[in-house]
């Protein structure tokens, strides 16, 4: 409690760090448990968490020194405002800007910039101010289709409201405009105007070459487009679809390149299958169960109605290769339509959890966008799915009645979810899964099936018993864990032993001695004649798990103990030298201890967040890290090129970008690296982290915060706070 008074007191002061910020929230959060119903306390405590989180937000606003910082700069300006303003008297003209401002100025914070400046009908705005990174490119590219598409859902909306407004309202003089918007990044510098020398006097103004490169890009953007420079382009070139300007237009001055942004690709959800020596692997072996799930295909496509596979395994069997495998044999033979959902590591406490992870992926949901947004991406949710992740134009619409909407969007929130019954459910989703399977058969890959929520799993059987939900196939990936061992998990496990029933089990067993040999030789390819004691090693090690005849060979190559290139090279000598780890979790341990230094601190940091982490919190928690915004960036980056960690844009806080481990079995060996006084401290730092930004989370919905931060300190050993984070939850009791 004296820490956090101390920095109190010195919230005005420019050397106040987020990460004291934060520290001093949770403290105080923390006391106002103690004080019970203490009146003149918690008031007391309030006032003190204001003024604390206002310094939080403030340092968001402020550029923190004067140097020239590299940024990405958004301009937008409404398109033929002098006109439309001569013929609104003007104090309707105010309403209506600021009404319309209101929905455009809350997209761009919610993808993490800055308003810089606004001047009636523009506003230019930054992104990159606390923490500058490459991703703030793609942000503002995001931010300025979002403010598109809320900027025609605005018209909409007052167009509807004109019909029924009382004479003199605004709405009926309102003209629907459009929106210019010209994006670009550079250095940018802030000086402050002649006069305002103290703080107090407003922020420095940004400047700088960027900012008039970015003007001018809007002036050239026709009317309701996005125009982005080269620059930008390069850095967030793969989540957008670009096109050129028309031959009518003209690049301004100082522009080499322009790019109309014509929309967002869909959020990637398909499973990547890992690489050795940055080379797939082929899959060996499995041959029967890929027949096996042909045929379940076809019975769903002959009946009409659902049938359900559960594909057990242990970790690193190969249960996501299998259902990659077959994917690509069933869009060979037509199937258009693979829905897929996962847990992302832990979400058992989570109502509906893997339902509304279906549902953020199928229609392209960001935790960015709006309720109007997405209810409207709920409306429209059967577009195309080249199409569907946010250019605007939507394809076959799904006919679901307001109720149905309603039902949806309390699915989506996790404090309404666990009060939906799953008959209810049912009913929203079987007329929605017949629209998808309407054209043929469909595919629905459910990972890590045996951590999923009782409410998802109990709707999953009862659409598959149900039998009306038309031909899908749904392929569910279970772990053999002892904490989640799938046998007391899974409710359906044994109804296959009917052999009328629409389920079926397939047991991923050990690859045979032989298969494991004929693997090892397809990856060892490139050494010639692979020496057969190399081969007796990785089959005898291996246990014939595929992960860890992978694993096994590219931490040879990082060893230096395989040389790659035109031809690879071994050296015999060392293998016969080296220790060997026995089993797939030694073998891993051994690859993250030869990771750098920077990198393994990141692994270690990030295993504490379950399920998902966030770069912010690595940089902003104590005990930090020790790297800042370019190092940590680097270092994740290297992380996701060596396949173990994956960047998900669907559960992203504002200005942050989430990542979930490609595979539990590193996160879990990863966090046993870990001293218990590391884990300790981690997992405090993360709790403070989360309750100092609980209320910025705009995905905080979707994902129960409370229950997140109750979980970090019961692993910290603090199990009062852990009960007041549970009581704090206002999440209503679960029905089933």
């Amino acid at each position: 409690m004296g820490r956090a008074i101390y920095i109190i007191n010195r919230v005005d002061e420019a050397n106040i760090s987020r990460p004291a910020l934060v520290e001093a929230i949770a403290a105080m959060e923390a006391q106002r448990a103690a004080t019970g119903n203490e009146r003149n306390l918690n008031r007391a405590i309030d006032i003190a968490l204001r003024a604390l989180r206002e310094a939080l937000a403030q340092t968001a606003a402020e550029p923190g020194d004067h140097k020239r910082r590299q940024l990405t700069v958004l301009v937008a300006d409404l398109s033929g405002f002098t006109t439309f303003s001569e013929r609104m008297d003007a104090e309707r003209l105010r309403d209506a800007i600021n009404a319309m401002w209101r929905e455009l100025d809350a997209v761009i914070r919610a993808w993490g910039g800055e308003i810089d400046q606004h001047a009636g009908d523009s506003l230019m705005a930054l992104f990159g101010l606390v923490h500058p990174r490459q991703g703030d490119a793609a942000r503002a590219l995001h931010a300025a289709l979002a403010m598109q598409q809320e900027l025609a859902l605005f018209n909409e909306r007052v167009r509807g409201a004109a019909d029924d407004s009382r004479e003199g309202a605004w709405a009926a003089d309102w003209p629907g405009p459009r929106m210019r918007i010209g994006i670009h990044s550079g250095p940018v510098y802030f000086a402050r105007p002649p006069g305002a020398a103290a703080p107090q006097g407003g922020r420095p103004a940004a400047v700088g070459d960027a900012i008039a490169v970015a003007r001018r890009l809007e002036k050239a953007a026709p009317a309701g487009s996005v125009l982005t420079s080269e620059v930008v382009r390069e850095m967030a070139a793969t989540p957008f679809v670009y096109a050129s300007l028309p031959d009518t237009a003209t690049l301004p001055s100082g522009v080499d390149n322009g790019w109309l942004v014509a929309g967002e690709r869909p959020p990637a959800t398909g499973y990547t299958p890992g690489t050795v020596a940055g080379q797939m692997t082929r899959r060996v072996g499995r041959t029967g169960l890929i027949s096996r799930l042909e045929g379940a295909l076809q019975t769903a496509a002959d009946s009409r109605t659902p049938q359900l596979v559960t594909i057990i395994g242990p970790p690193g069997a190969g249960k996501s290769r299998l259902a990659y495998e077959f994917e690509n044999r069933a869009r060979m033979v037509g199937v258009s339509t693979v829905l897929r959902a996962g847990t992302l590591g832990s979400a058992r406490d989570f109502p509906y959890a893997l339902v509304r992870d279906l549902l953020l992926r199928r229609f392209a949901i960001r935790p960015q966008h709006s309720a109007n947004l997405i209810a409207w991406k709920l409306r429209h949710g059967l577009a195309d799915p080249e199409t569907a992740g946010g250019d605007g134009r939507p394809g076959r619409d799904l006919d679901l009645s307001a109720r149905a909407i309603d039902l949806l969007e309390k699915l989506l929130d996790v404090k309404t979810a666990a009060a939906v019954p799953v008959e209810e459910a049912l009913a929203v989703f079987t007329p929605l899964l017949q629209a998808t399977t309407a054209a043929g058969p469909a595919i629905a890959i459910l990972e890590g099936l045996n951590r999923a929520d009782a409410q998802s799993l109990a709707l999953v059987e009862r659409l598959v018993e149900a039998g009306e939900a038309g031909p899908l196939l749904i392929l569910g990936l279970a772990t053999v864990a002892p904490a989640t061992d799938p046998e007391i998990t899974l409710p359906w496990l044994g109804k296959e032993l009917d052999m009328f029933a629409p389920m079926e089990r397939l047991d991923l067993e050990p690859l045979s001695a032989v298969d494991s040999r004929l693997m090892a030789t397809e990856i060892l390819q490139p050494l010639g004649a692979p020496s057969m004691r190399l081969l007796d090693l990785v089959v005898v090690e291996s246990g014939g798990n595929p992960l860890y005849i992978e694993t096994f060979i590219q931490w040879l190559i990082d060893r230096g103990v395989i040389t790659v290139g035109d031809r690879w090279r071994i050296d015999m000598a060392r293998v016969e030298e080296s220790h060997l780890p026995a089993g797939l979790a030694a073998l891993i341990a051994a690859r993250l201890a030869e990771l750098p230094e920077a990198e393994r601190r990141v692994l270690q940091a990030a295993s504490v967040f379950r399920p998902l982490c966030w770069d912010i919190a690595l940089l902003e928690m104590e005990p930090a890290i020790g790297l800042d915004a370019a190092q940590l960036e680097a270092a994740l980056l290297s992380l996701e090129a060596k396949e173990y960690l994956a960047a998900d844009d669907v559960y992203n806080f504002p200005a942050s970008q989430a990542y979930a481990f490609r595979r539990d079995s590193v996160r879990e060996v990863a966090y046993a690296g870990l001293t218990a006084g590391q884990r300790r401290a981690l997992h405090l730092g993360a709790a403070r982290w989360l309750i100092a930004n609980r209320h910025s989370a705009r995905f905080s919905a979707w994902i129960s915060i409370d229950a997140m931060i109750a979980g970090h300190f019961a692993a910290a050993g603090d199990q009062a706070q852990a009960a007041a984070g549970r009581g704090h939850s206002d999440a209503p009791a679960v029905v089933v």
